[in-house]
């Protein structure tokens, strides 16, 4: 299901209005994925723009003049850029999204549909709630791989940045093509919102976006 973009609140929508206007990016190019914590990933065309793709994390476009965001607050943006085939798309990753492997699912979807080649994809990771910060109880850490968990004085931690990094290469991402943001959205306060450092009435997120002008 696809729906128009919803109504913010009055600050959230200024921010963001002056952020894309600050950009050159009108507001009636921008398509939003309406994060469900799964892969589903959505093709977005000309007729899609200013919607919000309700059931999708995950969008891809090769058409210009489309940006493609996704909202977050300690889960991981992650964005793809086929050069050769002229694709971006972008990955909401929560760590469901990481268990089911969502990287999967939209490289996947960008070699059938486009003919991407995944050496010709390049691939940032940006910040989010890093090993230092992502603790977990044994509900949660029965879901990962035990290569990826830290546990130190007590404290049981997972690595996310390492386990995208190998889903990308096991895709055939080449290593050198991923870079990623060390920077911790926990950590980071006075830089980042950070869903499990201030636990707020009302969710507060950062937009991550991606399109080619």
């Amino acid at each position: 299901m696809n729906l128009r973009l919803p109504v913010l609140d009055v600050q959230c929508a200024q921010n963001r209005k002056y952020y894309f206007n600050k950009n050159d990016i009108s507001a009636d190019n921008i398509v939003m994925s309406g994060l469900v914590h799964g892969t589903n990933v959505m093709i977005v065309d000309d007729e899609d723009k200013g919607k919000v793709m309700l059931e999708a994390d995950g969008l891809i476009t090769n058409k210009k003049n489309i940006f493609l965001t996704v909202t977050n607050a300690d889960c991981i943006p992650i964005y793809f850029f086929d050069e050769a085939k002229e694709v971006v798309a972008i990955a909401h990753a929560g760590w469901r999204g990481m268990v089911k492997n969502i990287s999967k699912a939209l490289v996947e979807k960008m070699i059938s549909n486009f003919g991407t080649k995944p050496q010709d994809i390049s691939v940032y990771v940006g910040p989010h709630l890093q090993k230092c910060h992502f603790e977990v109880k044994d509900d949660v850490l029965s879901q990962f791989n035990e290569k990826f968990v830290i546990r130190n004085s007590g404290i049981t931690t997972v690595d996310l940045l390492s386990m995208v990094k190998e889903q990308l290469i096991e895709l055939g991402v080449p290593s050198q093509n991923i870079t990623s943001s060390r920077e911790c959205t926990y950590c980071e306060k006075e830089k980042y919102f950070s869903y499990r450092r201030d636990k707020p009435e009302l969710v507060e997120s950062m937009i991550a976006w991606i399109g080619m002008k």
